[in-house]
């Protein structure tokens, strides 16, 4: 994944982290426990999670160790590496124990999900009892029209160069299926293409 295109993306989206940040808790519904925020576009909104909820015990986790570097750089310029634990991990093996997070956030999921589900599985192995993930892609229900037409022909433009894997609603149903999760999982369609996974 090319780093300086990464941080671009990364970057535009600065003023839509609080919108998706918002969201997620809207759906998690408290303000403490151990989240875990996964991919190489974390970071931005656990920062956001961090200043507003500091009852939250945040882990970021990345494949790629460039891209660990890159989020530690980025976390600690924030001022919250003593916050924000990051670590490498895989995302189809994740490297964490079971029923470990009581939220997990992966924004940009569909560049990586694999189509018999394994990647939901293991996110949905290390949520403890009433846990809760928030997954995909999308600006977010509640974001203001406006910043996103700032943003969205550069940020479609970055996104295709790192590969992003364009799904339907019926593929993700099928990888839902597919992992075992139809019943632990709704789809949100307002502001983008999200799975709500409760365990």
């Amino acid at each position: 994944m090319d780093l300086r295109n990464l941080k671009r993306v990364n970057d535009l989206w600065l003023k839509i982290y609080p919108y998706l940040a918002a969201q997620g808790m809207e759906y998690y519904g408290k303000n403490y426990g151990d989240v875990l925020e996964v991919g190489p576009f974390s970071g931005g909104i656990t920062v956001e999670l961090t200043r507003l909820h500091p009852g939250l015990n945040i882990t970021v986790a990345a494949q790629d160790r460039d891209v660990v570097d890159y989020l530690r750089k980025e976390i600690g310029g924030a001022g919250l590496n003593r916050k924000i634990e990051v670590n490498w991990s895989e995302l189809d093996n994740l490297g964490f124990a079971d029923c470990l997070f009581d939220l997990v956030i992966f924004r940009g999921a569909y560049f990586f999900l694999d189509e018999k589900g394994k990647m939901l599985w293991e996110i949905y192995r290390i949520l403890k009892e009433n846990g809760l993930a928030f997954i995909g892609g999308g600006y977010g229900k509640n974001t203001p029209q406006g910043l996103i037409d700032e943003i969205a022909d550069e940020s479609r433009d970055l996104n295709d160069r790192l590969g992003r894997r364009r799904v339907t609603e019926g593929e993700v149903r099928t990888m839902v299926n597919k992992a075992g999760l139809t019943s632990h999982t709704r789809i949100e369609k307002e502001g983008g293409l999200w799975l709500v996974i409760q365990k």
